[in-house]
C-alpha cells in the first residue's frame, strides 16, 4: 500500500482499523510513503485490505497492489475514506472494473495485461516507481537477510 504522506511530515503507521501485527514503511518515490503490512499479505484478504486503504486514504491519495500467485491483480485507489477506482483480474479474485472516467481507459488495458505487467503501468501513472509496488513484505523480509535494508525504510513490530 502507497499513500501520499510522507514520512517528513511526521506521519506514522497507525490509522482507525490498523491491525496487530508487524508491518514496514518505507519512503521510496516521494510523495509516496509505501506501507507493507505483514499481517494484510499473509492473509490475501481483499476486503481488509479495502478496509485498512480507506483508512489509510484520509492522510492522502492511497494506492494498494496485490498479485496472487503471479495470475490474480487487486488494484485500489483510495482517496478521503472512499475508493474511487478498483480492478480485479484472475480466476481467484474473478473480474471488476470500476473507475472514474479519466482512468477507466488505463484500467481496461490493465485489466487485459498479465498482472506484474499491469502493476507497473499503474504504478507508473500514478507516479510510483514500479519496483516498490512489485515489492512485498516478504521481499522486505528477504532483503534484510541478504543485503540489509535501506536507512530510509522503518520496521514496526
Amino acid at each position: 500500500m502507497h499513500v501520499q504522506a510522507p514520512l517528513e511530515r511526521g506521519w506514522r503507521p497507525g490509522p482507525r482499523g490498523a491491525r496487530e501485527g508487524r508491518g514496514s514503511t518505507w519512503s521510496p518515490t516521494p510523495p509516496w510513503t509505501s506501507l507493507y503490512h505483514e499481517a494484510l499479505e499473509a492473509e490475501e484478504d481483499p476486503e481488509a485490505i479495502r478496509a485498512f486503504l480507506r483508512e489509510l486514504s484520509r492522510l492522502g491519495q492511497a494506492l494498494a497492489f496485490l498479485v496472487l500467485s503471479e495470475e490474480d491483480l487487486l488494484f485500489l485507489l483510495a482517496e478521503g475514506g472512499e475508493v474511487r477506482a478498483e480492478l480485479r483480474a484472475g480466476p481467484e479474485l474473478g473480474t471488476a472494473l470500476k473507475a472514474p472516467a479519466d482512468l477507466a481507459p488505463l484500467l481496461a488495458r490493465a485489466q487485459a495485461l498479465p498482472p506484474e505487467h499491469a502493476v507497473r503501468a499503474l504504478a507508473a501513472r500514478f507516479g510510483l516507481h514500479p519496483d516498490h509496488a512489485l515489492l512485498g513484505f516478504a521481499d522486505l523480509l528477504e532483503a534484510e537477510e541478504e543485503e540489509g535494508l535501506p536507512e530510509e525504510v522503518v520496521y514496526l513490530e
